[in-house]
């Protein structure tokens, strides 16, 4: 007996079905957490306190670290068409505090006497919509809400000392210190500024200073972050007297006509006393895992 029409087109279904399950099966799932790994460098070296680098600035001039430590939040996965996906810290009590974390390169060996002799330089993200990452995004900085905060009391990773102003002025964003053979620091110390305000109203900045860092194309398996301290000081003299009837201290500090700051905010993506994004970036940037 011949098998009825519709047997035989049913069985053509569950056959079409059962070998769309299999495919979708052997289909890769993103992953329910992602792994950002940072890498610090000094024109293309590893970063390590206590060591002496060379041909830096525009006067190729010689430094040793200080300190080198950053704030980051709103971390965004970018799937193959260039959508965003939100990706939150993974709080661990000591670093990462949702939504924001500290990268610390320094480990207070050598000179480096401002941090922790820990460090934190892999960062954990719960991919919250479940999206395939090809790139990420994040932003230099901390949400205005918990920029104001008293470091004294705060709960970490923003308690800690060195990386905050006042309640005025808030948080440094990031923190790159270095000294010169000389023996004289060069501070890099970027935050909001303009800001006014008090504890019970709260506080606004006219220049929030927050810098959006994007990278299309990051294979968080394969690939780490790198984060290239000498391009921050390509357009400055790290050498140079200080002039301090206009200049506060060496380096820049991000607060107004300081002379060193537009140069060094091209490098983090930033337009100087501007409340736009600069040109583009130079510090940040992709390699694969040794």
């Amino acid at each position: 007996m011949r098998p009825h029409p519709l047997h035989r087109a049913s069985a053509r279904v569950l056959l079409l079905g059962a070998a769309a399950l299999a495919a979708a099966c052997d289909e890769p799932q993103p992953p329910a957490t992602i792994t950002l790994d940072f890498r610090g460098l000094v024109d293309g070296a590893p970063f390590a306190c206590g060591q002496r680098y060379e041909g830096i600035g525009t006067t190729a001039a010689a430094f040793e670290p200080l300190d080198f430590r950053m704030y980051l939040h709103e971390f965004v996965i970018l799937d193959s068409r260039g959508e965003e996906h939100l990706a939150s810290p993974i709080d661990d009590d000591r670093w990462q505090r949702d939504p924001f974390v500290l990268v610390d390169f320094e480990d207070a060996t050598g000179a480096c006497a401002t941090g922790s002799p820990s460090t934190h330089t892999s960062v954990e993200l719960s991919n919250d919509e479940g999206a395939w990452p090809v790139g990420v995004a994040f932003s230099i900085g901390l949400p205005p809400e918990h920029n104001h905060l008293d470091a004294a009391t705060a709960p970490a990773p923003l308690n800690e000392p060195g990386m905050w102003w006042s309640w005025r002025g808030g948080y440094k964003y990031v923190r790159a210190d270095v000294q010169t053979d000389g023996g004289t620091p060069f501070y890099f110390h970027l935050g909001g500024t303009g800001c006014g305000g008090d504890v019970a109203s709260g506080f606004a900045c006219e220049y929030p200073n927050i810098s959006r860092i994007e990278l299309p194309e990051l294979d968080t398996e394969r690939e780490q972050i790198t984060v290239d301290l000498a391009r921050l000081y390509d357009g400055v003299d790290i050498t140079a007297p200080t002039d301090f009837a206009v200049d506060s201290v060496p380096g820049c500090m991000a607060f107004p006509g300081d002379p060193e700051c537009p140069k060094m905010f091209d490098a983090v993506g930033l337009a100087f006393e501007s409340t736009s994004q600069g040109a583009g970036q130079a510090m940040f940037g992709t390699e694969v895992r040794e």
